[in-house]
């Protein structure tokens, strides 16, 4: 029995020796000396290279195609999220700005109303009209005439007055009225580039430059100038086309149904008209603003340009010049609505506007200060 236990013990071992040796672990001896006797791996022994330089096996080339399948979803998602956003912030933009937009008209219409609202309240307190004698009005050269009172806003004469016609630098008053009613006219006005496109009557302002309002509007109603009556424009809507939209807007809470303006200047555009009757109720508000009033009567002034230089401004208007009781208006011209002329005076306690559209150089002097004489001289009754 205990030989038979050795002999089992002494295979075991065998066993466990041949088993180590198969797996080509060293001898003990090698383990005490190895500098003296190294090791040789035998040929046929498997060799561990690089984690690099193994080749993949299917499985890790499965499982790099998933992963790489997972980031390019994950890339795809972002990617998505971020276009969603992007487009999330631009309708929220788009949609702020109509807000503004929107604001904004209120804001206009409600200037606009408060306008209409003392418009209605003052003309409620203008003066009955009179009944009047008088001769016949003198016969002028002139297509469209309309003669109306500075103050109660009665008319005495009407000539082709609801005919539409273009109508010229007249037309300015109405601009000049809107820069008014906005106010702050010692406010600096930036010159911007649009004007230097303008002709052909011009003060001479550069872009760049820096005016206020109100020396702008000394150029406007004294010499009649394109590239001012642009400049206030810009500033006052910020472009041509938006205060045009302004002026057919107050130009119907005055009353003027028959007219549609598309700039500030009156330079020839087919869609621009207004008529006698309409000018002469433009007249007859601009007649009311003591800025207008003032700035129309002055027959020469100097405007000052940035650099230093200066220039004295003649008025346009030589009924001004040579007919005592004149007190001013606007003059105008364009080949398509020929010698233009509002013109204004007072004598005696009576103010009377006469309005000529369409006539010649010849005679719209003659013509308006005749149609003046006949107007003051009329014979009001109480």
């Amino acid at each position: 029995m205990i030989f038979y236990n050795t002999v089992q013990r002494s295979i075991f071992f065998a066993g466990m020796i041949f088993f180590v040796a198969a797996l080509g672990f060293p001898s003990s001896a090698q383990d005490k000396s190895p500098k003296e006797s190294p090791s040789i791996v035998p040929a046929t022994s498997p060799v561990d290279l690089p984690a690099k330089a193994r080749p993949a096996s299917a499985k890790d080339s499965a499982a790099q195609k998933e992963k790489k399948d997972i980031l390019e979803r994950i890339a795809d998602n972002l990617s998505a999220r971020t276009q969603a956003v992007l487009k999330r912030e631009k309708a929220l933009a788009e949609r702020e700005k109509a807000l503004s937009g929107r604001e904004k008209v209120l804001v206009d219409r409600e200037a606009l109303l408060e306008v209409r609202e003392n418009l209605i309240k003052r003309r409620e307190k203008l003066p009955p009209p009179h009944s009047w004698n008088g001769p016949k009005a003198p016969s002028v050269v002139g297509k469209y005439v309309a003669i109306i009172d500075g103050k109660t806003g009665q008319f005495y004469h009407l000539k082709n007055a609801e005919k539409k016609t273009p109508v010229a630098s007249t037309q300015k008053l109405l601009t000049a009225l809107l820069v008014i009613r906005t106010g702050d006219l010692d406010k600096k006005v930036l010159v911007q580039p649009e004007i230097a496109k303008v002709e052909p009557t011009v003060i001479g302002i550069k872009p760049g430059q820096h005016y206020t309002r109100r020396e702008l509007l000394k150029g406007l109603l004294v010499r009649s100038g394109n590239d001012i009556a642009e400049c206030l424009a810009i500033d006052n809507a910020g472009s041509v086309d938006a205060f045009s939209d302004r002026m057919n807007e107050f130009a119907l809470l005055l009353g003027m149904s028959n007219s549609h303006f598309t700039n500030p200047h009156g330079l020839p555009d087919k869609r621009q008209y207004s008529t006698a009757h309409d000018m002469a109720l433009l007249a007859f508000e601009a007649y009311q603003e003591p800025v207008v009033r003032e700035m129309i009567k002055i027959k020469s002034c100097d405007f000052h340009f940035n650099d230093g230089k200066k220039r004295t401004l003649i008025n346009t208007n030589r009924v001004l010049r040579d007919f005592t009781y004149c007190n001013g208006m606007k003059t105008g011209y364009t080949r398509a609505s020929g010698k233009c002329l509002i013109s204004s005076a007072h004598k005696d306690g009576q103010d009377r506007i006469v309005v000529i559209i369409g006539s010649s150089s010849a005679t719209i002097w003659k013509s308006s200060r005749s149609l003046l004489d006949w107007a003051l001289d009329l014979e009001i009754q109480s």
